[in-house]
């Protein structure tokens, strides 16, 4: 048992360095940070967090550096430079945005409320064409005598997702919040909307998406206690 034990952690290590050999895309990096493995132990250290491969790379105070998948973690925290302010990530399974599969594989999500209901989000990034903006059309004026380029201009672009954690332990792709947030409303579609409006809350905004997931999970749980 305990050979088969060592032999994933190896198998677990060799893949996130030879991921992390890899890894391009979207970065980020925290001064520090904790990482807690599934078999229980944690490890301190800087984090480099690759979201396009889904990889975590933790260089210790000793200054070696370990990397891991999403397989291996339960949840890492991470600090901002002023200390201040934790971000959590935790591992949950999902169908990588596939809804006719079954088939579920562990992933990072970044949790921003907790209760019944959870609000995980993911960051990626695209590629926006901004040569329709005004603010572009008007650089490109005959003023100057520069005229309009013809052509798209493309522009990097960081994007959220967001996902609901299901009482029963499913993760919910929220592909269009509003509409979305709504059918799962259900007979509370009124009351929610009540809160929303007095509120004046919107769903675009995320602490605004944050109290309207923990105020949906807070009357949900109400209901059942009475029942």
């Amino acid at each position: 048992m305990v050979r088969k034990v060592c032999g994933l952690l190896v198998m677990l290590f060799m893949y996130g360095a030879n991921a992390l050999a890899q890894a391009t895309g979207l970065v980020d990096e925290w001064p520090l940070g904790r990482v807690y493995l599934a078999s229980g132990d944690s490890v301190n250290g800087r984090i480099t967090y690759h979201r396009t491969e889904d990889l975590i790379k933790i260089t210790r105070p000793d200054g070696s550096v370990v990397a891991f998948a999403p397989v291996a973690v339960r949840a890492f925290e991470a600090v901002e430079k002023d200390g201040r302010y934790r971000r959590v990530f935790v591992t949950q399974r999902w169908n990588l945005g596939n809804d006719y599969s079954d088939f579920l594989a562990p992933a990072f999500f970044e949790q921003i409320v907790i209760g019944k209901y959870g609000l995980l989000r993911r960051e990626t990034m695209t590629q926006r064409d901004i040569s329709r903006d005004p603010g572009y059309r008007n650089r490109y004026t005959s003023y100057g005598g520069m005229g309009y380029p013809g052509g798209p201009m493309y522009v990097e672009q960081r994007i959220d997702s967001f996902f609901l954690l299901l009482p029963s332990g499913k993760v919910k792709e929220l592909r269009n919040v509003k509409r979305d947030l709504e059918t799962l409303f259900g007979k509370k579609q009124n009351v929610m909307k009540a809160y929303i409006k007095d509120n004046k809350l919107k769903y675009t905004s995320l602490p605004d998406l944050a109290k309207i997931i923990s105020y949906f999970g807070s009357i949900s749980q109400v209901e059942e206690k009475r029942t």
